[in-house]
């Protein structure tokens, strides 16, 4: 069971943390919610009262080191937390109270008082004794909310898995009238719902005695419900949303003297818009650096910029208040806007804060959504935030999304030219050019084309012992094309022994160290997604067009008879095409595959996986086909 709560701090800009014991890695079968209750008393002015009981009983020995402990979250500057009890049952009822020793308070703050400069995130674990095999731990808490995050705002999200075992879990809800809260339930039971004495109590239980299982591959579009849930909201509407965060984000962006004159140095002597908006936009992805800081007070309000650019680093809304500060001076007026970092698509009738985690920036003028964090190509955001919902903190849009990814943008081509010589050996290059904002890949020049010789050699050495073989190989750095947005790389190799002429062999068609862009593509199918998955994909699952080509050629030797080559191959569905050509003419061996898709995505219909199936088969044995030889 996760929980996500804008008040609670569980879940906010630029980041989600979920509610839930320690239990890395555990099969929820391991262990079971004997009781789950929540109840939650809110306050006129947005405080929270919260009492929490959690209750759970472990059924296997791998999920012994798991419970053992339980973490409850919060923020040092919003919220306090006060255990009350802490015990473990063991089955014949007797209980073994938690010592007082038995407890770790790790708490992130400032020096001598100060606000923390990354996270005021606060923890504090609880240690259970004497657990065994069939023990039951129970942990019963306050929370307190003393700093509401926005003024009578608040927005919660419990969302509860069939795939764990729920004996009794309850939510309980006291709501001022006056808040106007909204709520929308699936999957759970309601047993209050009333108004007195100017409250609103509402009420809902769950029980899951049976685990569900799921299994697909591929990455399903999720909406809120999917997974038996609770939203409750007292924010009217998402456009109540983005103005409740401009009116703290947006007077952190103001033109400050020190941010004149880095815009006016970062611009000089640029005249267009566009031309400015760009060396800001790299200027800012090349020297500030990525440090979350999603809990707490700062996960709502920027840092300060003269912060921001003294430590050169910030979170996401730190890159898009200064970025958006930076643009306003040097005359380009935008605004920041909400998004989320997930598979959501479709924003809940309830307005949640919890879907929305993410900060970037919109250029009106240009039509033009950027993302400081991402180290993406000027003008473009990631694929995982093409088409999706977004939330302008100023010019606010009902229905705005983010563009789709044009079809073709992104290409992925790989040569390969290999010299087999008469003892066996293999020389080789083989050369990778990816073109397109290919989220996968980044950060492009922070990151690839930065590699010194150091680093390349020991990829080298890495490459080479993974691969089995003596020898020797080289990478070499990498050439970044702005204009057509790729970078490219080789690889240079000569491994003893690679085949051996004269006797019965086979070799793959394709060379060593050559990145299997369409095996990756067509493996996800192959890997067990079936039509009886699909209920698991009823919003159809994340995904974006392409093309792949591999060309590669080899030289033979004159004492290598080669015995057969593969038969070419052309498989299609609705969305993609596969194709393969082999020709042997004299000592020359040329290989050709393409995979192309014409997807427009973001999301497609399970239906169109189904039709891949077929075409996938078809292509996967091609693409286990050898070369044969004596």
């Amino acid at each position: 069971m996760s929980r996500t709560n804008i008040i609670f701090l569980s879940v906010l800009i630029c980041g989600v943390l979920n509610f839930s014991p320690a239990r890395a890695a555990t099969p929820e079968e391991s262990f079971k919610y004997a009781k789950y209750y929540d109840s939650i008393v809110v306050n006129a002015d947005g405080t929270q009262d919260e009492k929490v009981t959690v209750s759970l009983t472990i059924l296997r020995a791998d999920a012994l080191e798991g419970l053992k402990q339980f973490t409850i979250p919060y923020s040092t500057s919003a919220e306090t937390v006060d255990v009350l009890e802490a015990y473990t049952q063991k089955p014949d009822g007797h209980k073994i109270n938690a010592d007082k020793n038995n407890f770790q308070l790790d708490v992130n703050g400032g020096r001598k008082g100060a606000a923390p400069a990354f996270s005021d995130q606060s923890s504090l674990t609880v240690v259970f004794p004497e657990v065994s095999v069939g023990d039951t731990v129970t942990v019963v808490y306050d929370k307190k909310v003393i700093k509401p995050l926005f003024p009578k705002m608040f927005s919660s999200l419990w969302t509860f898995s069939r795939s764990g075992i729920y004996d009794d879990a309850r939510i309980h809800y006291s709501i001022p009238v006056s808040l106007h809260a909204k709520y929308e339930s699936f999957g759970l039971q309601e047993t209050e719902n009333k108004k007195e004495n100017g409250r609103q109590i509402l009420a809902w239980t769950f029980k899951n005695l049976t685990v569900k299982k799921k299994k697909f591959v591929a990455e399903p579009v999720e909406e809120i419900g999917d997974d038996p849930s609770l939203a409750v909201s007292s924010f009217p509407s998402y456009e109540a949303m983005a103005k409740a965060y401009g009116e703290k984000a947006n007077p952190k962006a103001k033109i400050t003297k020190q941010i004149q004159v880095l815009a006016d140095k970062i611009t000089k002597g640029m005249a267009t818009p566009r031309d400015k908006a760009k060396a800001l936009y790299d200027w800012e992805i090349e020297n500030i650096t990525y440090a979350g800081n999603c809990i707490g007070i700062g996960a709502v309000v920027p840092r300060d910029l003269d912060f921001v650019l003294q430590n050169k680093m910030g979170d996401c809304k730190d890159h898009a208040t200064l970025l958006q500060a930076l643009l306003k001076a040097g005359g380009i007026e935008s605004t920041q806007a909400l998004i989320g970092y997930n598979d959501i698509y479709t924003l809940p009738k309830v307005p949640l804060m919890s879907v929305i985690n993410h900060v970037i920036n919109y250029i009106p003028g240009m039509k033009m959504y950027l993302d400081a964090t991402s180290g993406m190509p000027f003008g473009y955001l990631p694929m995982s935030l093409s088409g999706k919902p977004v939330l302008l903190v100023d010019g606010y849009r009902k229905g705005a999304t983010t563009p789709k990814y044009p079809i073709n943008l992104v290409r992925l081509k790989i040569d390969a030219k290999v010299t087999l010589t008469k003892d066996g050996a293999a020389d080789g290059v083989t050369t990778v050019a990816e073109s397109g904002p290919l989220e996968a890949s980044q950060p492009y020049e922070q990151g690839r084309k930065n590699l010194t010789a150091e680093t390349l050699k020991e990829d080298g050495e890495h490459a080479l012992e993974e691969s089995g073989y003596q020898g020797s190989v080289t990478y070499e750095p990498v050439i970044w094309d702005e204009k057509t947005m790729t970078y490219t790389f080789s690889i240079r190799y000569h491994l003893d022994d690679y085949v051996h002429p004269g006797t019965p062999g086979a070799f793959d068609p394709e060379p060593p160290f050559s990145p299997e862009y369409i095996a990756a593509s067509i493996s996800p199918v192959m890997e067990g997604l079936t039509k009886k998955d699909n209920d698991q994909l009823k919003h159809g699952y994340v995904c974006h067009g392409g093309f792949v080509g591999e060309n590669y050629q080899y030289i033979l030797p004159k004492k290598m008879n080669v015995l057969a080559v593969p038969e070419d191959v052309t498989a299609s569905s609705t969305s993609q095409t596969y194709s393969s050509h082999y020709a042997l003419s004299g000592r020359i061996l040329t290989v050709s595959r393409e995979l192309k898709d014409a997807v427009a995505g973001p999301t497609c219909a399970s239906e169109m996986h189904d039709s891949l199936i077929p075409m996938a088969k078809k292509a996967w044995t091609d693409l286990k086909a050898q070369i044969v030889y004596k």
